[in-house]
């Protein structure tokens, strides 16, 4: 057989071979197409990291938020810092310093760095002209800002959350008390989620200045959680509190548990209803259904201090509930006192449609700053009730040196911006400038009375409440009633004459309840004739 003979006899063996008709070892390109036919001809279910239930804002904020350099980076160096502080443990540093850092750290990244992230949420969105966008949709404000809130503080949660193993870590060294740190982290994780939403409503305030002063307010208010949580880590004194909390009964103890965990809830969602009604369209009304709710939770504080000031055996357990009852009427004044007024009548239709009852029902719990004069005035006089209760149960019922004439200084201070106006074109700027000058005239006039040493001086003071609190401290206590008295008197004047003015402007509530009514009534007819 010659060479080509065999050739050509052998190439379809070789064929035969290298491509087998079963198609084991058929060519890559081969398998690669049938690969993708297989693929396409087979349908597979796709993953979903979020389901329908959530809200769109919410899979938004976290999706972006957990994108972000700024957490990532914060979660890598705040879990460095705690590895390298754990480990000095091992080279002999005291054990009550490494505490004291590692609950540092923590109670900075808690309460000071993971709620600054809601400083600039909502300006943020405006600027980008996002909010817009999401306002014609169906999504609320109010379900927007708790979205945004959710977002933010899950994070926060994850961070605490994250801090376990260390906690663990650290009881093996000794000297930690898993229940009082426990209870620590708990207070930090709130503190952090009451920061975040107190931060995201003042967010929808355009100018920087006054975030900043909302911020520094904010960081005042957080100062007793961080005091309260280095008691709780680092004071022997921590576990007899928590002895006597034991020793409660039991339905006290759920008390005050259910208690702080109640007031935690309300004061995030007031925030978060005060940011919703400033970014919401004038047209709607998200003033009623929040006053109606503050006013439900400042009764109920009032009525359990009356009852812990006259049934209990010391008549200062009443504080229970006057130092969350304070600072709540505080925020709630400034609310309503710094809301623009309504201009159109769906704002008021529903409490017009009620009648005689509805019309004197409004001028609480209509929206605008008229009507929240009054309303502040029910909430200070719910307050001081229990102020005087306190007085009358201690016997320390005296006007020049007692709380009760401070305190009513303090409380009527808020309505003295109802009368002055330094920024005309935001209210609750103004509310803010008007605060500010009277602190600053107040700390001058004590810087006076201490450098040139006139004490009498300090009886200029009683021209606006908060000059009269640095006066009262200016001069001795025994003349405490000098300018205490005559200042009580005329921060009652501010009082009278607020309530006064926001009187003068019931008659616009009065013209929207007429045009609301009117428009009812012209729908109405206009179904009944589409009906006949």
């Amino acid at each position: 057989m010659g060479t080509a003979e065999w050739f050509d006899s052998a190439v379809p063996i070789l064929l035969s071979i290298a491509f087998p008709p079963d198609g084991f070892t058929q060519p890559a390109a081969i398998h690669r197409k049938e690969a993708r036919t297989a693929m396409t001809t087979s349908t597979l279910p796709l993953p979903r990291d979020f389901g329908d239930r959530f809200s769109p804002i919410l899979v938004k904020e976290l999706r972006q938020g957990l994108r972000t350099r700024f957490f990532t980076i914060a979660l890598l160096l705040f879990h460095s810092f705690i590895i390298l502080l754990l480990a000095t443990v091992t080279l002999g540093t005291p054990v009550e310093v490494v505490n004291g850092v590692f609950w540092g750290i923590a109670g900075l990244m808690l309460l000071v760095v993971l709620p600054l992230r809601a400083f600039n949420a909502l300006n943020a969105e405006a600027a980008d002209g996002t909010l817009d966008m999401l306002t014609l949709t169906s999504i609320s404000s109010f379900r927007i800002l708790h979205g945004k809130w959710v977002a933010l503080f899950s994070q926060s949660v994850l961070m605490a959350g994250s801090l376990l193993p260390y906690m663990v870590a650290r009881y093996f060294f000794g000297g930690v008390e898993i229940l009082r740190e426990a209870v620590a982290l708990l207070v930090l994780v709130l503190g952090s989620g009451i920061m975040t939403a107190a931060l995201l409503a003042f967010s929808s305030q355009a100018s920087v200045i006054l975030r900043l002063l909302l911020l520094a307010g904010v960081g005042f208010g957080a100062v007793p959680l961080g005091v309260f949580t280095a008691f709780l880590v680092s004071s022997s004194q921590a576990d007899m509190v928590l002895r006597e909390f034991f020793a409660l009964a039991g339905w006290e103890q759920w008390s005050i548990i259910l208690g702080v965990l109640a007031l935690s809830v309300y004061t995030i969602w007031y925030f978060l209803a005060l940011g919703s009604s400033r970014i919401a369209p004038p047209s709607e009304n998200h003033s009623t259904r929040k006053r109606v709710i503050a006013f439900g939770a400042h009764a109920a504080l009032m009525i359990i201090g009356l009852l812990l000031c006259y049934l209990s055996s010391d008549a200062e357990n009443a504080a229970w509930a006057l130092v969350p009852l304070l600072g709540l009427t505080l925020i709630a004044c400034m609310d309503v006192m710094t809301e623009e007024m309504p201009r159109f009548p769906t704002t008021v239709a529903a409490l017009a449609r009620r009648g005689r009852f509805g019309s004197l029902a409004g001028r609480l719990l209509h929206p605008g700053w008229a009507s929240g004069v009054l309303f502040s005035a029910v909430l200070c006089v719910m307050t001081m009730m229990v102020f005087v209760g306190i007085a009358h149960q201690e016997n320390s019922w005296r006007g020049d040196t007692g709380p009760c004439l401070f305190f009513l200084c303090f409380f009527l201070a808020t309505f003295t911006p109802v009368l002055v106006r330094i920024n005309r074109t935001n209210i609750f700027a103004n509310w803010w400038a008007v605060q500010l000058c009277m602190v600053a005239a107040g700390i001058l006039l004590s810087m006076f009375c201490e450098v040139m040493r006139a004490r009498d001086f300090a009886m200029l003071g009683v021209l606006t409440p908060v000059t009269t609190l640095f006066g009262t401290e200016s001069i001795g206590y025994q003349s405490r009633g000098r300018v205490l008295i005559p200042g009580s008197i005329f921060s009652v004047v501010w009082l009278i004459a607020a309530l006064i003015r926001a009187r003068m402007h019931f008659a616009d509530y009065t013209r929207l309840e007429h045009a609301a009514l009117t428009l009812a009534d012209n729908s109405s007819h206009r179904a009944n004739d589409v009906a006949q």
